[in-house]
């Protein structure tokens, strides 16, 4: 074969090489965004968990933490950037007459929002959340504040509280309230001294407590996986934890422990605890639990994020299993 043919006959097979290549890597990422599409797998018939509410895009692509519901709407609460305090509330209707709305409103400097939760008062609807971080995402209070679309508060709500340990007298830090179904009382989580603690407050009108008088204070050992929330319900107080699924941490930090979702009930009156890991909810995307309520009849329901960690989304579930 002459140079010349040669070199043709080179570029010739350099140039189909690279058009395989690129039909290849089309299938591919076709394939990937087929795979990563954001929809809700149906479960299947040994899954604790039925959806209630399907793939909720949220109004910021960052962190969902928490969420809570009233009688007309959802509410979720996200982290819009790391270790700032920056949260944002999104609001979405999913009761009732009229049409399907989705908007927001942001809260600047409030803290890491482990935990959203609501209270009635005279038929209206208060959010509560931690409050009054100083540089970082360590909320030092707790607010309540009526939800405005498009409205930014700055520091705390309406209504706020710091939140002294009973019998140290010191002001908590990592404070985040939960509110029982018929909102006559809040519990407030915190850490001290490595332990983690409840305080049960009255809850008068739905909106105010005395913080510096509890009526109980409880003690309970750390979960053994990440926290993910927790909620009030008469003389029980169930908590939620878990980690990403395990391709997900394997792919992100080899380093990391894959932990189960569990749910864990403790009931203070009796002393009674109870857990259960749940089954179901294994095909999605990215799946990590955030947030749980507790209804009437003690009916669980708890969020699985349902993305990347980039451009989140959610579901929501009802637990079949009761605790």
């Amino acid at each position: 074969m002459k140079k010349g043919q040669s070199i043709l006959g080179i570029l010739f097979f350099t140039l189909l090489f690279g058009l395989c290549f690129q039909q290849n890597a089309l299938n591919v990422e076709a394939k990937t965004r087929v795979i990563h599409k954001d929809i809700t797998p149906k479960e299947a018939a040994s899954s604790d968990l039925k959806v209630i509410k399907k793939v909720t895009k949220l109004a910021a692509h960052r962190w969902i933490q928490s969420y809570t519901m009233d009688s007309k709407y959802y509410y979720y609460i996200q982290m819009t950037s790391p270790y700032t305090g920056n949260l944002r509330i999104t609001r979405v209707k999913y009761r009732g007459l009229g049409r399907y709305i989705k908007d927001h409103m942001d809260l600047k400097k409030f803290g890491h929002a482990t935990n959203l939760d609501c209270s009635v008062s005279n038929g209206q609807t208060w959010l509560w959340t931690g409050s009054d971080c100083k540089g970082n995402d360590v909320s030092r209070a707790i607010s309540g504040f009526r939800y405005q679309k498009n409205k930014t508060l700055r520091k705390h709500g309406t209504i706020h509280y710091k939140i002294p340990d009973a019998k140290s007298k010191k002001y908590m830090t990592n404070v985040y309230p939960a509110i029982n179904q018929n909102s006559t009382q809040m519990a407030v989580r915190y850490t001290y001294g490595g332990k983690q603690y409840y305080q049960i407050y009255n809850l008068a009108k739905g909106r105010f407590i005395n913080p510096r008088n509890p009526v109980k204070r409880i003690c309970l050992s750390a979960t053994s996986g990440d926290f993910q929330g927790f909620d009030l319900y008469g003389t029980s107080i169930y908590t939620i934890e878990g980690s990403p699924r395990k391709s997900f941490l394997l792919g992100y930090d080899r380093s990391r422990r894959y932990q189960p979702t569990k749910i864990r009930r403790y009931n203070y009156a009796v002393r009674s605890k109870k857990t259960i890991t749940v089954r179901g909810a294994k095909t999605l995307s990215f799946r990590e639990p955030e947030g749980i309520k507790v209804l009437a009849g003690g009916q669980i329901y708890m969020m699985y994020v349902s993305n990347t960690l980039t451009n989140q989304s959610c579901n929501i579930y009802r637990v079949k299993r009761k605790i």
